[in-house]
């Protein structure tokens, strides 16, 4: 449960019908159980209007308390709706900001919360195995099956979940969390504030062979390995999603700056650099030695191709892939990826072309 004056705090916003509805003006502060979506919301509980795709599920909603924006408040006081009577509104400047920080303060009561809910003091389950040479931090949570080898340094308010790896050498910065089975390999670096989600692999080989060729036919007969050497190093702040991989650099390492943000299964090959805060999403990927820009964004089964850079500020959308570099604020589309623009011509004009054909026919 959390209250009124709590969501009020929270969003950093204010209630903006007190006045206009059915609600007593003096009493003990409302108190409600959830925050859910409008469509789904009772009187007892909280959610969010920060979006016209959403105006249907608002005509229906029973929430009790509704959270959106300061745009919202003149539009909604002159809609009619029975809801700006029976449900409290909060406005504040930016309501998907406002979204972020509200979970984020509901969700410390959540088993998968951040460090916000460390122990008081370590908590190392019985099963767990720890090389001796590891060092653990304090107020450190270690679940059933964990085995920590040699040389791991484990900061403070790390929290690790049941059948984690952590391999040689390894290190977890302050205020982490490993769900369950993640796995680090050697070496890897993680930074402070990670989250690194169930099933994700850290640090594997990279995706390297060379081909041993007949010197008579001159054929390929045999994949020889490159052992990969390097290193995966993760800033701060970062979070990959569940059975996303990352590789680690084949000479030289593997670099995911401060920020950034990988959805799940997620593939990261062998020396790639993503710059800080780029965003990857859903099945998407990125091949050995290419670079996505600062806060740049790569769509569902999106990709760039071996050496490939996506400059700063940019956007490879939906299954588009990218084989050649791009300048920082571009906006792509299509296999090949090619400015956004371009591929929409090219689309009318393969629109125009069928019809043509087929009135031809």
């Amino acid at each position: 449960m959390f209250t009124l004056d709590e969501v009020l705090q929270w969003s950093e916003g204010r209630v903006v019908n007190s006045g206009e509805g059915e609600f007593p003006q003096s009493g003990p502060t409302p108190s409600y159980r959830r925050l859910t979506t409008l469509k789904d919301a009772s009187p007892e509980d909280v959610a969010f209007f920060f979006s016209k795709d959403y105006e249907s599920e608002l005509r229906v909603t029973r929430a009790g308390l509704i959270i959106t924006g300061d745009a919202f408040v003149a539009p909604l006081r002159a809609s009619g709706l029975p809801q700006w009577k029976t449900s409290r509104f909060i406005a504040c400047a930016d309501p998907y900001s406002a979204m972020a920080k509200v979970t984020r303060e509901v969700s410390k009561t959540a088993s998968t919360h951040d460090h916000q809910s460390a122990p008081a003091e370590s908590r190392i389950h019985p099963s767990a195995i720890l090389h001796p040479s590891a060092k653990i931090g304090s107020r450190v949570s270690i679940g059933a099956h964990v085995v920590i080898e040699a040389g791991v340094e484990i900061a403070d308010r790390v929290t690790i979940y049941p059948n984690v790896f952590v391999g040689p050498s390894a290190k977890v910065g302050s205020d982490s969390v490993l769900f369950p089975n993640v796995v680090i390999y050697e070496k890897t670096v993680i930074g402070e504030r990670c989250r690194l989600h169930a099933g994700a692999v850290i640090g594997a080989d990279g995706f390297g062979y060379a081909p041993k060729v007949d010197p008579t036919t001159k054929l390929t007969v045999d994949h020889q390995k490159i052992y990969h050497l390097g290193r995966v190093v993760i800033g701060n702040d970062v979070e990959v999603g569940a059975n996303s991989t990352i590789d680690r650099g084949t000479l030289g390492d593997t670099v995911i700056h401060s920020k950034v943000k990988i959805d799940n299964q997620v593939q990261v090959g062998h020396n790639v650099e993503l710059c800080e805060g780029a965003i990857l999403c859903g099945c998407s990927g990125v091949a050995g030695s290419s670079t996505v820009g600062k806060f740049s964004i790569l769509g569902a089964q999106a990709g760039l191709g071996n050496k490939v850079n996506l400059g700063e500020y940019s956007i490879l959308t939906a299954y588009a892939g990218a084989a050649k570099d791009f300048p920082p604020h571009s906006v792509l589309a299509g296999m090949p990826a090619r400015p956004q623009s371009e591929q929409l011509r090219i689309l009318a004009i393969q629109q125009k072309l069928l019809k043509e054909r087929g009135k031809k026919k």
